[in-house]
């Protein structure tokens, strides 16, 4: 579900817990969209309170991860210390249901005075913004400016005074009698229960409101008095329980999303907090995998893209191949056949002495004469017989590009982590395909990664993740006598048995991690060809993992 107000209210109860009086010790600014606020509490407990304002993912709970800072601190994070910095957490408080969220702060000024300051977070997906404000309401200054040209409705700058963000016509629920809200929903323009209520309704996620409806099975209900009785005097209870305790969330089965259990209450203070934690940081670091493959993807398709068309133009050429021994013969058999040559012909018809003297017509230029038009031909005889040279030699190096390029797609499709694809984005780099270093994403660990351990039968098994990594795994870490498996045909993994004797199903077992780790993972039936490590060979000047091999024989998984 969507972090809505529903919860933030939760994640209130918990900060609210744990945080008031507490001093905050230390500020961090890592990204443009995430502040780390560390406490130390009067329990003597240091906790980090992460409030992220991106689009996707704005939210705010305490957090274990870490992320690295950059060298210089932005200026954002430079007031947060000046202002912030030492202060006591007076309270924490929500604006109604919606995702505005205020805490309000003591410290000491410059001039020793003690002063009071808000910081307000607005987690507002797009809209969201952090504000810091002093206790006249004046913005300090925000995480994100917000001037005329980007907002007619109001300003986020320093030295303008703070306006709370619009809610758009929708009510505070917690406000409304129930014939406030039974009128409000059914003098709706939504017809159906879950527009009407998460449309009218401050912090009502769509998601919050279908999984609460499925609680009362009222999915499918129309928006009647009845119903709608149910749902209010349903969220009241859920509301007044929700005054003292926080509800678990729990993921759903896929565990793509989570939602609220109104039926079950926290029992630990930090119960949502870890939850979310763990749930975001999934959330995130798919998320970053995703754009880093998509990165790395855009610049190999181009390359591939290039190349294909080059080697369209080099397939032309070869094509018109025929034609290199027809302009040899049209300029000798015009030198034959001088005597009857005039300038000023366009065509001359002779006997073809190369096809049992039957007669050809040679096409002429007529402002040429005979010998400069004979000279033409053994130009273009020459011109084609070089480029049919070059295109040859062009057409295995092209082709060859091809293939490597569709394994490197192949790996970045099956990589699962930043580090392997850091390896890839290596790769191209010493492959000559990328050359621009990328930022790069270290303090992950300077290590390689290894290739994946497999354990089948007393048995161990080895899967190379990526290209360098496979000639690694087949020509340094297996012996002469190992197995070695691949996918026949299609991209995907070098997979090395280590054995010198391998039975029947640690082979048939092999072959299918062959197949899960290739480019046919999802075919129903894939050849996959197996032979010793001392049958796989190297060619001179060969890519990344590309390898030829003989004395194999094939099983089909």
């Amino acid at each position: 579900m969507a972090f809505d107000g529903i919860t933030t209210k939760n994640i209130l109860i918990e900060l609210n817990n744990n945080l008031i009086n507490a001093r905050i010790e230390k500020i961090y600014v890592p990204t443009k969209n995430d502040i780390f606020l560390c406490f130390h509490t009067k329990n003597r407990d240091n906790l980090k309170l992460l409030i992220s304002i991106d689009a996707n993912n704005a939210r705010i709970h305490f957090s274990n991860n870490v992320k690295e800072n950059p060298s210089k601190a932005p200026q954002i994070c430079m007031i947060l210390r000046k202002h912030l910095q030492g202060a006591k957490l007076l309270s924490i408080s929500q604006y109604g249901l919606d995702r505005v969220i205020t805490f309000k702060f003591e410290n000491i000024n410059e001039l020793g005075d003690l002063v009071q300051k808000s910081l307000v977070v607005e987690l507002m997906g797009k809209y969201s913004n952090v504000i810091l404000i002093d206790d006249k309401e004046k913005i300090i200054d925000s995480m994100r400016h917000v001037d005329i040209t980007m907002s007619s409705v109001r300003e986020v700058l320093p030295n303008k005074n703070y306006i709370l963000p619009t809610t758009l016509g929708k009510k505070n629920f917690t406000a409304l009698s129930f014939d406030e809200f039974s009128e409000t929903l059914i003098n709706s323009d939504f017809q159906d229960l879950p527009s009407a209520i998460s449309n009218n309704l401050i912090g009502f996620s769509k998601s919050f409101v279908n999984s609460f409806l499925n609680e009362l099975h009222l999915s499918n209900a129309d928006v009647t008095k009845e119903n709608l009785k149910i749902i209010y005097n349903k969220l009241i209870d859920i509301f007044k329980t929700m005054e003292s305790n926080a509800f678990n969330f729990k993921m759903t089965e896929n565990e793509k999303d989570y939602y609220l259990d109104i039926n079950d209450i926290c029992k630990e203070n930090l119960a949502l907090s870890t939850f979310l934690d763990e749930y975001y940081s999934k959330k995130e670091s798919v998320s970053l995998i995703k754009n880093a493959k998509m990165n790395i993807e855009h610049d190999v398709k181009s390359h591939i893209s290039k190349l294909t068309k080059k080697l369209a133009n080099v397939n032309e050429i070869l094509l018109d191949s025929e034609n290199l021994e027809k302009y040899k013969q049209f300029g000798e058999l015009l030198n034959c056949n001088m005597h009857n040559l005039n300038i000023g012909m366009d065509k001359i018809e002779v006997i073809n002495f190369y096809d049992n003297n039957n007669l050809i017509t040679i096409p002429l230029q007529k402002n040429l004469t005979p010998s400069r038009n004979a000279q033409n031909y053994f130009k273009k005889y020459n011109k084609l017989k070089n480029s049919i040279v070059h295109a040859t030699a062009y057409k295995k190096e092209f082709e060859t590009d091809i293939d490597y390029l569709n394994s490197v797609v192949c790996e970045l499709e099956l990589a699962e982590s930043l580090k392997e694809i850091d390896e890839i984005r290596e790769e191209l780099v010493s492959s000559g395909y990328i050359k621009k270093a990328y930022k790069s994403n270290k303090k992950r660990d300077d290590l390689p990664s290894e290739p994946i351990k497999y354990e089948y039968n007393g048995i161990t098994i080895l899967v190379g993740r990526n290209n360098i990594q496979n000639d690694k795994l087949t020509f340094k870490i297996a012996k002469k006598t190992d197995m070695w498996l691949h996918t026949k045909k299609i991209h995907g993994s070098h997979v090395i048995i280590k054995s010198d004797n391998v039975p029947d199903d640690v082979l048939l077992y092999a072959a299918k991690l062959a197949v899960m780790h290739s480019a046919g993972k999802n075919s129903s039936k894939v050849e996959v060809d197996y032979t010793q490590v001392k049958f796989v060979h190297k060619e001179v000047g060969a890519k990344p993992g590309m390898v030829v091999y003989t004395d194999y024989h094939t099983v089909i998984v």
